[in-house]
């Protein structure tokens, strides 16, 4: 797969890539919103999704694409889940009262493990019910890894495409800001344990901007007053961060999923890999990394920090193309033929990575659009 628009892929390789996009996305969406809205919105939701794959292996823009997919969807999420706060539609589809979060599901880890041990104890313990969770995350982390947090996660999109908007940063984050990237990891280990210690989803209720509303607040004013303090602050790390630095500094730093995931990630087989024969050691690529992930090694060349999520921004920055997306580091050259052209380590963590983000948005994204509609036909 190209990595920039100066040579395109065939419309025929194109088309094939994004009809397999649009039947996988079709059929979970489609289990996904079951009955509960029309089939219409689903549909409506796999053609944009395929209609992105097609963008993405006609020009090889990967990064440009994904972070329109990525931003469309963290707004259709934002929309329903606020518009169903705020008792403006009715909510449906993905959540009844607040959503599933797998940001929450991180420092709440040893909770879950407690209650399975409880479960366990009462004999009330089965396979495929409290193990439902944990199975799909897996799955997650074995399809994708560190991907989930440029292709799918809500918070991430708001973020990301926030990051995008501002021609250069007002604020340059200098290399002192490496020193803080593990900041994550530590506010992970803080989280899992003060959550065990009180029994509360500790992140939700201190932290979490999208539940600026008072029905997650303590019922005592001073502490309330300081939950929303610390949800505000979030908020502006969220949205003024990468207005002002161009970088998502709320993922970077503020976001245990992102430490999980780096360590979990490296389950995931998906890697984006430097040729150091091609490499001038420009460092362009560490200069445009959203997530702070890249820094120079001792030879000058890029070195990738557990953290990287393969967003593909450093793909489309390097001058002389010297990085690429492996799996386990090998390039898995295509077949022959125009067909084969879509056996490669591109194409399979594209495809990995836009079906997952789409079948998970379908939580949401299809539900969006039919509150968009009902508010603008009535």
């Amino acid at each position: 797969m190209k990595t920039t628009g100066s040579v395109k892929e065939g419309a025929a390789p194109a088309a094939l890539f994004s009809a397999l996009i649009f039947a996988t996305v079709l059929f979970f969406s489609r289990l996904v919103v079951a009955r509960e809205i029309s089939a219409f919105y689903a549909l409506a939701w796999a053609l944009f999704s395929a209609g992105i794959g097609f963008a993405i292996a006609y020009t090889g823009r990967v990064s440009f694409y994904r972070r329109i997919f990525f931003s469309v969807s963290a707004l259709a999420f934002l929309a329903h889940f606020k518009l169903s706060l705020l008792g403006r539609i009715a909510p449906s589809s993905c959540f009844k009262e607040t959503p599933f979060c797998h940001i929450a599901m991180a420092p709440y880890f040893l909770n879950y493990l407690y209650q399975q041990y409880l479960a366990v104890l009462s004999g009330g313990w089965k396979l495929w019910g409290p193990l439902t969770l944990g199975a799909a995350w897996l799955f997650v982390t074995l399809a994708l890894g560190r991907g989930w947090c440029a292709w799918a996660c809500f918070y991430g999109g708001i973020d990301d495409g926030l990051s995008a908007l501002p021609r250069r940063p007002l604020l340059r984050l200098g290399r002192w800001a490496l020193k803080f990237r593990d900041l994550p990891a530590a506010l992970l280990v803080f989280l899992l344990l003060a959550s065990f210690a009180y029994m509360l989803p500790v992140y939700c209720l201190w932290l979490c901007p999208f539940k600026l509303t008072g029905v997650f607040m303590d019922a005592d004013a001073g502490t309330h007053r300081l939950q929303y303090a610390l949800m505000l602050a979030a908020l502006a790390a969220l949205v003024l961060g990468p207005l002002l630095t161009k970088k998502r500094v709320f993922c970077s730093y503020l976001c245990p999923f992102a430490a999980w995931q780096a360590f979990w990630g490296r389950l995931n087989p998906f890697r984006v890999s430097l040729d150091a024969a091609k490499c001038s050691g420009c460092l362009k690529c560490a200069s445009v990394c959203p997530m702070l992930a890249l820094k120079a090694s001792p030879e000058g060349k890029p070195e990738f920090l557990a953290y990287c999520n393969l967003c593909g921004e450093c793909l489309s920055a390097c001058p002389s193309g010297g990085l690429r997306y492996t799996v386990l580091g090998r390039n898995l050259p295509g077949a022959g033929g125009w067909a084969g052209r879509l056996f490669t380590a591109g194409y399979f963590y594209v495809y990995s990575g836009l079906t997952l983000g789409a079948v998970f948005a379908s939580l949401w994204a299809p539900a969006a659009l039919r509150d968009i509609f009902g508010l603008i036909k009535f």
